[in-house]
């Protein structure tokens, strides 16, 4: 069952139906879908097709191995290549009389042994792109590496007229995996499992959410943990560093300073280099608050990935989690509570957001979005501080989302209770919203609020 990426596909297509010269990258963290998009793309096309996946393996091993699926899939005669620069010249030069699609999948492995292959590539487009027929597709995980490409000042800008930044699903498309559960246990399991399609193929949808929870994550050596495992040592040789700083994060030190001063206290070492790897990774994320963009002692790391936040939080950071021969019984003891009462709550808080953005996206919300984000409030005659979590800001000003996540419908008590809050506080929201798990009671007002329950998440 293929999920999703309509848009993506459909430009690809498109291109690929083309009859003149076509350039398309495509980039995105490991295991997000890339190489199947492309499998999709080309499924019923008709033209010849040259597909290579480089290896972690020298630029002359690749070179080898590409001319041999050259060789295989166009027949020709023996060939043999001393460089990438004769590489990229004959493949264009053939393709002037003879179309045909070039799929270089994993190219960023290419450019970390030899970055010039990219000005190799530039020089052949350069050189045949008006005559060429090619249809040139190039694809990576190492994110930074691929956008370096596209960059302005890049031997390759502006020679790649189709671009296609592949991002995890939300919590919505995520839902297509496990479409017969309760939306309760949706919100569950994309708080855990996140929005990585392969992880997310692993899935038991004829198991319980619990059960799927246990048996892929939490059971020793299951085969998400290995994942997790197997993709931050492919992403770096620092692997014991990443970890110690995956962890501090996920033991809920995010402030700067404070990563700081406890990863020094294992290696003495300072975290910029890991710190950007991991947003570069996906893994992490910075946040500022959208009234204080520029205030860097405000800014804190939040996990962009769910899957790896939930296995550092509590398995990882865990000192008895290698005596999980009972996983269920470890679940129930060292999970359950904390991840019902505290860890999913604050994942909703960050839905939240995304199922805003789709209300805005749709046309529901009256007033266009123009960011959203955390809210920082500083009364320093009273000495309060306070942050609130989901606020948009539009042409009108902000809006505050009270987010609960409970078994109670929230009632007008809550909302005056948060009305009270903002005024003390002399905080001017110019509306309030309210998104609630479980509805509201009947005399709250939602004309004059912004309410959604988690039923208008999956409508």
């Amino acid at each position: 069952m293929f999920i999703g990426r309509t848009e993506e596909i459909k430009e690809i297509k498109e291109a690929l139906d083309s009859s003149s010269f076509e350039s398309i990258i495509i980039f995105g963290r490991r295991r997000v879908g890339k190489t199947e998009i492309i499998k999709e793309s080309i499924r019923d096309n008709k033209l010849p097709i040259v597909n290579y996946e480089c290896k972690r393996a020298s630029a002359n091993y690749n070179l080898e191995m590409l001319t041999k699926v050259l060789i295989e899939t166009l027949g020709y005669g023996p060939l043999k290549f001393d460089s990438f620069d004769s590489f990229f010249d004959f493949i264009f030069k053939e393709s002037i009389s003879k179309e045909y699609i070039l799929i270089i999948d994993e190219f960023s492995f290419l450019l970390e042994e030899d970055f010039s292959i990219e000005s190799s590539l530039a020089i052949a487009i350069d050189k045949y792109k008006n005559e060429s027929k090619l249809k040139l597709i190039v694809s990576g995980s190492y994110v930074n590496m691929m956008t370096k490409m596209i960059e302005y000042g890049s031997h390759s800008y502006g020679r790649f007229n189709h671009i296609l930044s592949i991002r995890p699903f939300d919590y919505y498309l995520s839902s297509f995996f496990y479409p017969n559960y309760s939306n309760e246990d949706k919100i569950k399991m994309f708080s855990v499992f996140g929005g990585v399609p392969y992880f997310n193929s692993f899935i038991n949808p004829n198991k319980s959410a619990d059960e799927n929870i246990i048996n892929l994550l939490v059971k020793k050596d299951s085969i998400l943990e290995h994942e997790i495992v197997e993709m931050i040592f492919a992403e770096t040789n620092k692997i014991n560093l990443l970890n110690d700083l995956i962890g501090i994060i996920g033991s809920g030190t995010t402030k700067y300073k404070d990563i700081v001063s406890k990863l020094n206290q294992y290696n003495g070492s300072r975290p910029d280099y890991l710190l950007n790897k991991l947003i570069d990774m996906n893994i992490i994320r910075k946040v500022t608050p959208i009234n204080d963009k520029n205030n860097n002692k405000k800014m804190y790391y939040q996990f962009e990935d769910n899957l790896i936040h939930f296995y550092y939080k509590y398995i990882f950071n865990n000192p008895f989690s290698i005596n999980r021969t009972d996983a269920k019984f470890f679940y129930q003891k060292f999970i359950k509570d904390d991840f019902e009462k505290e860890y999913i709550p604050k994942k909703f808080e960050r839905i939240s957001m995304d199922y805003l953005l789709k209300c805005n996206f749709n046309g529901i919300l009256k007033e266009t979005i123009m960011d959203i984000g955390t809210y920082s409030f500083d009364d320093s005659k009273n000495k309060i501080n306070r942050e609130f979590d989901v606020v948009t800001k539009d042409l009108k000003g902000y809006i505050s989302y009270e987010c609960k996540y409970t078994n109670s419908p929230i009632t007008n008590k809550i909302i005056e209770e948060e009305i009270k809050q903002t005024q003390n506080l002399d905080i001017h929201f110019y509306k309030l919203g309210f998104i609630s798990k479980s509805g509201f009671a009947a005399d709250v007002d939602r004309e004059k609020y912004n309410c959604f329950n988690l039923n208008d998440f999956y409508k």
